[in-house]
């Protein structure tokens, strides 16, 4: 086999780009309201957990829409792609000691597929991160051994995006 390039788009870019800021301006809001939440019920208790309660909801709403804008993407690819099968090339289970919410310790799977491009023929290579909390260990070993160098993995592409056809969703930056 060549050489074979890896699958990224213009929008792969605006897409992290975007995600970045829209975070910023999501906890903004949720700060904001938090705020206005307090100084409506008066209380002084309400004013001392303003913050933290506000940070907390906000990363839980702001996980709640990168889990809409992947099922979305999924869905629209699902519908406009060609469903293909790929090779799995390179697949790595790590665990990142501290890395997550409250210190919890992430398990990140990363897998690479090469797949001939529907469109052009050419080898083509996409790669995706998923991370686990520590306490979902099992997931992550199952996942990393289902999708084990050497295995098929179901591709959806299109154009210059493809995604990995299972149900867990990658790292923010891996949506588009």
């Amino acid at each position: 086999m060549g050489r074979s390039g890896k699958m990224i788009g213009p929008m792969s870019l605006v897409w992290t780009l975007g995600v970045a800021v829209a975070a910023v301006a999501f906890m903004a809001g949720a700060l904001n309201l938090g705020v206005a939440v307090a100084r409506w019920t008066g209380s002084q208790v309400a004013m001392a957990l303003f913050l933290p309660v506000s940070a907390l909801l906000g990363i839980g709403a702001w996980m709640l829409v990168l889990a809409a804008a992947w099922r979305l993407r999924r869905n629209y690819l699902r519908r406009t792609g060609i469903a293909i099968s790929a090779v799995v090339v390179e697949s790595d289970l790590r665990r990142k000691y501290r890395q997550g919410p409250l210190n919890y310790d992430l398990w990140r799977v990363r897998i690479e597929a090469q797949f001939p491009h529907p469109d052009s023929g050419a080898d083509t290579r996409v790669q995706k991160q998923y991370f686990y909390p520590q306490f979902r260990e099992v997931k992550a070993r199952a996942l990393a051994e289902r999708l084990s160098v050497g295995s098929s993995v179901p591709v959806v592409v299109h154009k210059n995006a493809a995604l990995f056809d299972i149900p867990k969703r990658p790292v923010w930056a891996d949506i588009w």
